[in-house]
């Protein structure tokens, strides 16, 4: 009986993130903030009947994956540009303001000869941000394609980077093993692969979509899903960059294209259904 355990779970969550996402809205609030709720009323905080399994886990992270997909095929490259500057100071500050304020509230209780190492690292962790939250609550709002929300978004991404850098630059200074310059330069090569594969594919994608005679549709969705599997595993295992960033590569290469409302439709469906709530909860 154990072993069919996770399709009780699932449905639980998909149950309960639902009824919780109703009543949130039902209080002008996203209802991203009812699932992340229902997770915690159903995990071991509070009821404890849903207990973290691999097999969850996975869904969770499929589902963010699947989730910037979505955010990258909704966003227009061109506007995205627009609002580079806009982002990159927005994201400055959005690590640079808590990662501040980390270190001198960690300075009223931390003392010691290490203690400022402490400190930054502590605030360090409060640079981290959900993306995939702020993505559902633009979706939510509408905000998706709007400049307000391109920017948004775009500084969300950047905010991961510079995340991974700042983590890697205070590791780096407590443990000798790590090399920054490694990491460094991987996150480089990381962008300059994203626009290298990107231009080539999207032509690549863009001559398909358009010359394809071949009777049927599900196949755009089944290849694009594909695509944004491995470029999310790519970024992940080669340069060492969050593998929700690949995945809203793959859909930043793909938006634009003959096919992108129909594929945009089916990965929402796919999300909506199954593998987004269990992400939230």
């Amino acid at each position: 009986m154990q072993e069919y355990r996770y399709l009780l779970d699932i449905a639980l969550i998909l149950l309960m993130t639902k009824a919780f996402g109703l009543f949130s809205r039902r209080l002008r609030m996203p209802s991203v903030v009812g699932a992340l709720i229902a997770g915690i009323v159903l995990g071991p905080a509070v009821l404890n009947i849903v207990e973290p399994s691999k097999l969850i886990e996975s869904l969770s992270e499929i589902g963010v994956i699947v989730l910037m997909f979505a955010a990258g095929l909704e966003t227009s490259i061109t506007d995205l540009k627009k609002a580079g500057l806009k982002a990159f100071i927005i994201a400055t500050l959005g690590v640079l303001v808590p990662l501040a304020v980390g270190y001198v509230v960690g300075g009223f209780y931390n003392v010691g000869p290490d203690a400022w190492l402490h400190n930054l690292f502590l605030g360090v962790i409060l640079t981290a941000t959900s993306v995939g939250i702020t993505v559902e609550t633009l979706k939510e709002m509408g905000c998706m394609s709007t400049e307000s929300g391109n920017a948004i978004l775009a500084a969300a991404v950047i905010d991961d980077v510079l995340g991974i850098i700042c983590l890697t630059l205070v590791t780096g200074m407590a443990d000798s093993s790590v090399n920054i310059g490694v990491v460094m330069f991987k996150i480089l090569l990381f962008f300059v692969f994203a626009v290298v594969v990107g231009v080539i594919l999207h032509k690549v994608f863009s001559w398909w979509f358009e010359h394809d005679s071949c009777g049927g549709l599900q196949r755009y969705s089944i290849v694009s899903f594909a695509f944004a599997l491995i470029m999310a595993f790519c970024s992940e295992a080669f340069f060492g960059v969050a593998d929700i960033t690949g995945s809203f590569v793959a859909g930043l290469i793909l938006s634009g294209t003959r096919q992108c409302d129909y594929v945009t439709k089916r990965i929402s469906t796919l999300s909506y259904m199954l593998i987004t709530p269990v992400f939230f909860a």
